[in-house]
């Protein structure tokens, strides 16, 4: 392992494994990993799509629209 003075790990290890990780999906090696990789980068688009969707809705939520949501409480 490759520790520091302060017996820390050095980042390097960590940054050398993400490198790897982002260069495996920049290059895949087979059809099915394209397949994979284009699928994870259609997700990620349409996550950021409906985090930008969702954050731009300004909705108020009150008790009767819990209500609602929930139905009634048990006695």
């Amino acid at each position: 392992m490759n520790a520091d003075r302060d017996g820390l790990m050095s980042p390097r290890p960590v940054l050398a494994s993400l490198a790897a990780f982002v260069g495996a999906g920049l290059r895949p090696a087979s059809p099915l990993a394209r397949a994979i990789v284009i699928v994870l980068a259609a997700k990620l688009i349409a996550v950021v799509i409906m985090l930008v969707y969702f954050a731009t809705q300004n909705v108020a939520v009150d008790a009767a629209a819990i209500g609602h949501l929930l139905g009634p409480s048990p006695p």
